[in-house]
């Protein structure tokens, strides 16, 4: 398993279902490894990840009555503040734990998690 892990931090991350909203979540290669505060999130990492500062972008899960959970499948959309997926262009799309659309602004270390 990998230890290079993508987090992205400073957030609201809308899981979906009866989750609570948090700021953080982290993925490794197609799984979503953490969700939570960023300190509790950026807490997994071995010093080794991208970490990326959302600076208040919203991340969600890609359709309506899908959720985000640690194990599941790390695919989601990063908007812009008030912005809806089904309503404008989301700043990146991230598909089985890569970039399938956009970017993902402002990585602090390391390189982006490959395009597909």
């Amino acid at each position: 398993m990998t230890h290079e892990y993508t987090i992205l931090i400073g957030g609201v991350v809308i899981p979906g279902g009866s989750s609570r909203t948090c700021t953080a979540i982290a993925w490794a290669a197609d799984t979503i490894l953490a969700l939570g505060s960023d300190e509790v999130v950026l807490g997994i990492s071995r010093g080794d990840s991208a970490v990326v500062r959302l600076e208040g972008l919203v991340v969600t899960p890609l359709a309506d009555g899908d959720v985000l959970e640690v194990g599941g499948p790390a695919d989601f959309a990063v908007l812009a503040a008030g912005a809806r997926y089904a309503d404008g262009a989301p700043v990146a799309v991230i598909r089985g734990g890569h970039i399938a659309e956009g970017e993902l602004p402002g990585l602090e270390a390391h390189e982006h998690p490959p395009h597909r």
